[in-house]
């Protein structure tokens, strides 16, 4: 992966025709974790919605990659709204050497624009599953008053959340502000556009919102297909190998 230093900037979140976050929003962001569920499911998000792209991020080391979507430039870090929500959509991984700044920043503008709350959203390894629930869920303390809502099970103790959704669950923790981190089982190793569509519905409804997940769930489906194709394909390798 390659990036470029930008001038002596470090940090900036630039926002686009004076855009305020507004009274009582709620902050939805999540990163390339495992099964890629949190960037899948933010991502989509915002494209289900319609939500306006807002804003953007700029730092030290930014991926020197751009592409194109619906005919519109799009950059590795965006801000969008919709409504009483504002997503982050995180494009790549902060680069390592600064995450932990990336993450800090995000925090502190967090809770200088008040938002009501904070959701993260990410995917856990399926092979933790030991019952019917898709999700698990880990609250920080200023957050357990908001928790009914979801009637989701919190993670159990001896499991790790890692990556920068962990680093800014503990940033919001040590700030003992409002944040959720909302995890669905997925499949390890692959993008789970399945886990993501399961993430959706139940933001949806939560929330009220009417995000379509169909697109996710035919992507879910192709992959599957071609997953089921390619064991396919290895098992009769392996039955060749048996004879001379």
């Amino acid at each position: 992966m390659a990036f470029v230093a930008t001038k002596d900037t470090g940090f900036e979140i630039i926002l686009k025709d004076g855009f305020k976050v507004p009274q009582g929003a709620t902050f939805i962001s999540g990163f390339h974790g495992l099964g890629e569920v949190g960037f899948l499911s933010t991502a989509h998000l915002t494209r289900a919605l319609d939500a306006k792209r807002v804003g953007f991020i700029k730092t030290d080391m930014l991926p020197l990659f751009v592409s194109m979507e619906n005919e519109k430039l799009v950059l590795p870090f965006e801000i969008y709204s919709y409504e009483k929500f504002v997503f982050l959509v995180p494009r790549f991984q902060p680069h390592q050497s600064e995450q932990w700044q990336f993450i800090d920043r995000i925090a502190e503008w967090i809770v200088d624009s008040k938002f009501e709350e904070v959701l993260l959203l990410g995917g856990l390894d399926a092979s933790f599953k030991e019952d019917e629930e898709d999700m698990r869920c880990v609250p920080t303390t200023a957050y357990k008053d908001k928790l009914d809502k979801w009637s989701i099970p919190i993670l159990e103790e001896g499991l790790f959340v890692a990556g920068p959704l962990a680093l800014l669950l503990a940033e919001l923790e040590m700030r003992d502000y409002p944040g959720l981190g909302l995890l669905t089982y997925a499949t390890r190793g692959r993008p789970d556009p399945r886990s993501a569509a399961t993430m959706l519905q139940k933001i949806n409804s939560v929330y009220g919102l009417d995000a379509s997940v169909e697109q996710l769930l035919e992507e879910s489906k192709e992959i599957e297909r071609l997953e089921k194709m390619r064991k396919s394909i290895e098992s009769e390798d392996r039955s060749t190998d048996m004879f001379v």
